[in-house]
C-alpha cells in the first residue's frame, strides 16, 4: 500500500465519522428523461446508499449472483478499502454514462475527491467503475461485468482447470498442462486435500483484469492476479496460462489464515511479481543489509518495504526456514496460523523455538543469508 493511500485513509477517517447520505452526481450526458435510463440511475444511486460494503440480501442486486456468491459484488473488496459511507462521501461518485448494451445497461461511474493537493492528488480519482443492470422479474437489478464481458469467450478444460480467454488470445496448451500438473503436484507434496476444479480467466493486463471486477480504472484495486477461493475463480492479467502464485491461493485449504502466512507460502512456492522466490529474497536481503534500523514489526505492519515486497518475501523466507528445519509437518503448522497478529507471533516463536524478543534478530539473520556476496 502506498504512503499516499495511507495518508488518504487517515484523513478520511478523521473527517468522516458519521453515517451520511451519499450524494451522487449525474453527468449531463446521462439523459434521465428516458424512462429506462432514469430507472437504472435510481437503482444505482439507491445501491450506493444501501451500505454496499455490507454482506446481506441487498434488494438492488440480481438474485442469481446473490445465491451463487457470498461477496456478490466483485468490486467490493477493492473499492471499499474502508467503510463505504466514509469513502463515498470523500471520493464522491459521478455517473458518467448509462448506455444500452444488448439486454443490459452499462453504468460507468467515476469516484473522485474535490480540492486535493500535493501527494493526495496522486490518488484521485479513486476509481472508475463499470457494471451492468439487467431486467429481473420486470425490474432492473445490478449485475457483475464478468459474465457480460466473457459471454462469448472460449473455454477449454485441462485437468480440473477450465481456461476462459478472449478471441484474440492464442491458447498455449503446453502451459495449460504445466498449470494443471503444478496444482496437482503442490497438493500432493504438502498433503493437502484434493483440490476442487476452478475457472481461470486470462486477460492481457491488470486493466483488462479490472474490467472483470467492474473497474474501468482502479487505484487501490489494481492487480494482475485475483484468486477467489470460495467461488473457484482465478483472474489473471499476465496473458498466460501459467500463474503459480495465484494457483496456490486456490490449492491451499481455504481457511482464515493470516495474510502474512497466506502470501508467504504462495511466494515461496510460486514466486511473486514476475520474480522467483530466490530473486525476491536476494533483493530484500540487499536492502536489509543497507538498513540497520528496520524491524520485523515494520514489515509485518507494512510500514516499510512495500516496494521490495518485504511482507510477501519475509513470509516466504520463514516458510523456507520451516521446511529446512521440520519439513512438511512444520510448513503445515505455519499454514494453520489464524488471522490474528498476536497468534502469528506466538506461532513463529513456537515453530522456530525463539523468544518474542528474539524475532527481530532471527528475521534479520535469516533474510541476510540471501544477500549477494
Amino acid at each position: 500500500m502506498s504512503i499516499c493511500l495511507l495518508l488518504s485513509i487517515i484523513t478520511i477517517n478523521q473527517i468522516y465519522g458519521q453515517q451520511a447520505k451519499i450524494d451522487v452526481t449525474i453527468h449531463s450526458r446521462v439523459d434521465t428523461t428516458q424512462h429506462e435510463i432514469k430507472e437504472v440511475s435510481e437503482l444505482w444511486i439507491n445501491y450506493l446508499n444501501s451500505k454496499p460494503d455490507s454482506l446481506y440480501d441487498n434488494p438492488h442486486w440480481n438474485k442469481a449472483e446473490k445465491l451463487k456468491y457470498k461477496i456478490f459484488d466483485f468490486s467490493t473488496p477493492y473499492l471499499y478499502q474502508f467503510p463505504s459511507n466514509q469513502l463515498l462521501n470523500y471520493y464522491k461518485p459521478t455517473i458518467l454514462s448509462i448506455v444500452k448494451e444488448g439486454d443490459y445497461y452499462g453504468i460507468k461511474t467515476i469516484f473522485a475527491a474535490d480540492g486535493l493537493e500535493g501527494e493526495y492528488r496522486k490518488s484521485n480519482p479513486w476509481c472508475i467503475t463499470k457494471l451492468f443492470a439487467i431486467k429481473e422479474n420486470g425490474k432492473w437489478k445490478l449485475k457483475n461485468a464478468l459474465p457480460v464481458i466473457t459471454e462469448n469467450w472460449t473455454k477449454k478444460t485441462i485437468g480440473k482447470i477450465t481456461f476462459i480467454y478472449p478471441p484474440n488470445h492464442i491458447f498455449n496448451e503446453a502451459l495449460a498442462k504445466k498449470a494443471s500438473l503444478f496444482c496437482t503436484q503442490l497438493s500432493e507434496e504438502f498433503l493437502f486435500p484434493q483440490w476442487k476444479p476452478f475457472d481461470f480467466y486470462i486477460t492481457k493486463s491488470g486493466d483488462e483484469l479490472g474490467k472483470l471486477l467492474n473497474f474501468d480504472f482502479s487505484f487501490a484495486g489494481y492487480t494482475t492476479g485475483v484468486g477467489m477461493n470460495e467461488n473457484r475463480i482465478l483472474l489473471s492479467g499476465l496473458d498466460s496460462e501459467f500463474y503459480p502464485h495465484e494457483f496456490i491461493h486456490l490449492i491451499v485449504p481455504n481457511t482464515s489464515r493470516h495474510g502474512f502466512i497466506e502470501e508467504g507460502f504462495a511466494t515461496w512456492k510460486g514466486g511473486q511479481g514476475g520474480k522467483t522466490f530466490e530473486e525476491s529474497a536476494r533483493i530484500l536481503a540487499n536492502e536489509i543489509n543497507l538498513n540497520k534500523t528496520v524491524t520485523f514489526t515494520d514489515v509485518l505492519n507494512k510500514k516499510w518495504g512495500w516496494q521490495y515486497s518485504a511482507f510477501y518475501t519475509t513470509g516466504a523466507i520463514f516458510f523456507k526456514v520451516a521446511y529446512d528445519k521440520g519439513g512438511i509437518a512444520l510448513v503445515n503448522k505455519l499454514l494453520k496460523t489464524p488471522n490474528d497478529s498476536t497468534q502469528l507471533i506466538q506461532t513463529i516463536c513456537s515453530v522456530f523455538q525463539i523468544k518474542q524478543k528474539e524475532i527481530d534478530s532471527f528475521w534479520r539473520s535469516e533474510v541476510l543469508k540471501f544477500k549477494t556476496n
